[in-house]
């Protein structure tokens, strides 16, 4: 696969040590579904971080942390949430929060031609999934925030450039644009944004606030 779009080093270094938070970490671990180079990138980095820390000495631990440790190992270990193998290539790591496939997710309409999906919003950052028919235009906006974008299937295009299955777009506050979805096939994104968008069309602007946008 041609993956185009990449995340940067710092977001690939933040996932790595565990830093990302919820959503990042969802955006991040989807792209390397789709993407060897990162998976790559990302193994070395914590190959790396797991020799820094075999350097560390070690720190003591105190009576009461040793004994609140020791009675978890006696806690039965949660069972994992199983789902049915996927039938439509849906990434692992993404059917959780849908509770089973792309092909089964239950769309809110927003017009004849986009529907999204709520994921989660956490601490005012929110995940989505973001469906729009061929040749769907999103609209000019701009970002009060970051908005992280992830191809799944389809694809769009924007004054950056042409993205596809696996390409991750991170915008903010400084790009104006509105992403046409690719003739052919529906375009469906996983999002991420951490303030709502800035639409430059009344119609938009009342709307988006109403979808969550």
């Amino acid at each position: 696969m041609n993956i185009r779009h990449h995340p940067d080093e710092s977001l690939l270094l933040a996932y790595a040590g565990g830093a990302s938070d919820e959503a990042i970490g969802l955006i991040i671990a989807t792209h390397m579904v789709f993407c060897a180079q990162c998976r790559r990138s990302v193994a070395l980095m914590e190959k790396i971080g797991g020799g820094l820390l075999d350097t560390l000495p070690a720190a003591p631990l105190s009576a009461a942390a040793r004994d609140a440790l020791l009675a978890r190992l006696d806690e039965p270990a949660p069972a994992p949430a199983r789902l049915p193998p996927s039938r439509d290539g849906t990434p692992g790591v993404l059917r959780p929060y849908l509770g089973g496939d792309l092909s089964d997710v239950r769309w809110r309409r927003m017009g004849p031609s986009l529907a999204y999906k709520p994921l989660f919003k956490r601490d005012g950052i929110s995940a989505k999934l973001l469906r729009g028919a061929p040749g769907t235009e999103v609209g000019h906006h701009t970002h009060r925030g970051q908005e992280s974008t992830l191809v799944l299937s389809g694809g769009f295009s924007d004054i950056t450039g042409s993205y596809g299955p696996g390409d991750l777009q991170i915008a903010d506050g400084n790009l104006r644009h509105s992403p046409i979805a690719d003739p052919g096939e529906d375009c469906i994104n996983l999002a991420v944004t951490t303030a709502p968008l800035k639409f430059e069309n009344l119609i938009q602007k009342i709307a988006g606030p109403l979808f969550g946008f």
